[in-house]
């Protein structure tokens, strides 16, 4: 077994795992006429992302489970939210020039929107990277809840012309690679989709033999582009914990070096949510604990710390169940980072991990 590669990665991506390995409708998107005859051309053909409408129509029973879950839901349209008033222009600065900010006016009702991240941030392209912008698509905005109504509200204010008044600012948008996969996949789904994990579909729904043409070992693999459960190496080469993503230390625990687990889905499920919305196998996590573990008694809020730095309740508690503990990593509490100061926890990382300790 390869312990390079966390196998208890976070189940986000596995939410996904089956959904589309199967599906055989058409694309939502007519592609338009196909020339007819062999086509000899030395450039790949691209293979087009369908949607998960098309995963729907042979496996709707996973994909009416897949939909509710925290997970799928985490990157929705602004149709969801019902606005206070119609959205209308703004003066927007793009800030990673400090010295001499772009700006635009964005018409936000006419601009091409995607949809809000996390019911927070509205992420919307701004068009003009040559007159300054640095990126194309930004966080546009902030949303917040009033009542039943919702506003749209700078995501940050800083007054970048020096006028003595606060600018509304197009913040940097670096979650959507994992929040929003569909945007730079050009996929009909922005946000966490089947294709998210398994890869673009377009040749598997117009397959004959649906078998060939996708593998689940794909979106096995690709949990990891999301949630690595391994400790990183800043600038200064120190260790530090995965504290944004992934089961954490997975690598440290006995789970991980045990022959008879099947990966992560000896304790979470693949589509459905339990009771609480999380992916695992039991209403109750003890339970599933119990399931190999029966008649002990275990204190997971002991066994799977959760970064102290956390306060929005965001990331993903660590695996190590009990292998390394938070007050053993000697950590500064006043950095982000987790930092991993303990001897004895290096240790571990350069022999379970001795490519991250080169």
């Amino acid at each position: 077994m390869n312990w390079k590669k966390p196998f208890f990665a976070s189940i986000i991506s596995l939410t996904f795992l089956t959904v589309l390995a199967i599906g055989c409708n058409a694309p939502e998107t007519p592609t338009g006429p196909q020339p007819s005859g062999p086509q000899l051309t030395d450039t790949p053909q691209k293979v087009t992302y369908v949607g998960d409408t098309s995963c729907k129509a042979c496996h709707s029973e996973s994909y009416e489970n897949v939909i509710h879950t925290k997970h799928y839901t985490a990157f929705k349209p602004l149709a969801d939210f019902p606005l206070e008033k119609p959205l209308g222009e703004i003066t927007i600065f793009d800030p990673s020039n400090k010295e001499n900010p772009a700006s635009t006016t964005l018409d936000l009702s006419k601009a091409q929107i995607y949809g809000v991240m996390q019911n927070s941030y509205l992420i919307a392209e701004v068009p003009g990277t040559a007159g300054g912008f640095a990126n194309k698509v930004y966080r546009v905005g902030a949303l917040k809840k009033t009542n039943d109504k919702w506003s749209v509200q700078p995501p940050k204010q800083v007054d970048l012309d020096k006028d003595g008044k606060n600018d509304w600012t197009a913040e940097s948008y670096t979650c959507g690679k994992c929040h929003s996969p569909g945007i730079e996949n050009e996929s009909p789904n922005y946000g966490i989709s089947c294709e998210s994990c398994h890869g673009p579909g377009g040749n598997h729904v117009s397959a004959t033999d649906k078998k060939t043409t996708m593998s689940n070992e794909t979106a096995r693999n690709s949990c990891n582009s999301c949630h690595e459960s391994n400790p990183s190496k800043d600038a200064e080469g120190n260790f530090t914990v995965n504290n944004h993503y992934g089961t954490r230390n997975y690598f440290a625990s006995k789970h991980a070096q045990s022959s008879q687990m099947t990966q992560c889905l000896a304790c979470h499920t693949s589509h459905k949510a339990n009771a609480s919305g999380s992916l695992i196998l039991k209403d109750k996590p003890t339970d599933v604990c119990a399931t190999c573990h029966a008649g002990k008694a275990f204190n997971l809020d002991k066994l799977m710390w959760k970064n102290p730095t956390d306060t929005r309740d965001h990331f993903t508690k660590d695996h190590s169940f009990g292998a390394i503990k938070y007050e053993d990593l000697q950590d500064d509490p006043s950095t982000k980072p987790v930092e991993i100061k303990n001897p004895a926890v290096i240790e571990l990382i350069k022999k379970q991990l001795p490519e991250l300790a080169k």
